[in-house]
């Protein structure tokens, strides 16, 4: 029904839409988050009301921002995605395949993919500035990418830890993508289920990208703690691995003064 400006105009709506979802529910989760690592008892209206609020111009930046990039790389994608395994009929097992990320299983898709998958990991670790330090949003950049480059390597380990249960949470769907394009035929109630199992699985996923972005960050504010109290008090500079790391299941108030 549209050309293809009309169609790229409406993938990146989508995407963008899809982006302010997932930094709307990363802000409610920090606020949360922020909740409980001050003492305080969780209200969940209270946490959506600051999202909506105070944190409501910074979210639509940062999607913006987020979205452009997200879009572009989905756009690089589709360009070279091999579709001899799979036809543009609309039945459940496409539905299912394009929620799942419907990859090609080439290398230059894979390598797309997971920059997809780090780009939103980075715009989680941008959020907690805005949510938690009330930083402005061009500050918020600056504070998750200097965030980023001192701990880099954490972060490329706690993104190496996702992307391999990210793996196993998907691999019962990649079994029935598999077995299907070898010939079997599955009936389409288990193609609905499917769908709901990546629906859950994808859930899960960016649960797991959300708290650890935060406990990253909780991190490197205890550090930044230390390290001034070793200032004022003449001491030796702590290094980041030996202090403590924060854990948001545990009952100790981090984000205390």
């Amino acid at each position: 029904m549209y050309n293809f400006k009309g169609q790229l105009a409406i993938v990146f709506l989508i995407i963008y839409f899809l982006a302010f979802i997932l930094s709307l529910s990363c802000s409610t989760v920090l606020e949360l988050i922020q909740q409980k690592e001050t003492g305080k008892k969780f209200n969940m209206m209270k946490a959506v009301g600051i999202t909506l609020t105070y944190n409501l111009v910074p979210i639509m930046v940062l999607s913006l921002v987020w979205s452009i990039i997200w879009f572009i790389l989905v756009v690089l994608k589709a360009l070279v995605k091999n579709k001899n395994n799979n036809s543009d009929e609309e039945n459940a097992e496409n539905v299912a395949r394009t929620l799942a990320g419907d990859s090609d299983g080439s290398l230059f898709s894979f390598s797309l993919d997971v920059l997809i998958k780090s780009v939103r990991m980075i715009a989680f670790l941008i959020i907690p500035a805005f949510a938690w330090e009330n930083m402005g949003i061009r500050q918020s950049f600056v504070r998750g990418y200097e965030i980023l480059k001192q701990r880099s390597s954490e972060f490329i380990a706690g993104f190496t830890l996702s992307l391999a249960l990210e793996f196993v949470i998907f691999l019962p769907a990649g079994i029935m993508f598999y077995l299907s394009n070898k010939g079997m035929v599955f009936p389409d109630w288990s193609w609905f289920v499917c769908i709901f199992y990546i629906g859950l699985a994808w859930s899960y996923s960016i649960y797991l990208e959300q708290m650890f972005a935060a406990e990253l960050y909780l991190w490197q504010m205890a550090y930044e703690k230390e390290f001034e109290k070793s200032l004022k008090n003449k001491t030796p500079w702590p290094k980041f691995e030996e202090v403590r790391r924060p854990s948001i299941v545990d009952n100790i108030p981090d984000l205390n003064p």
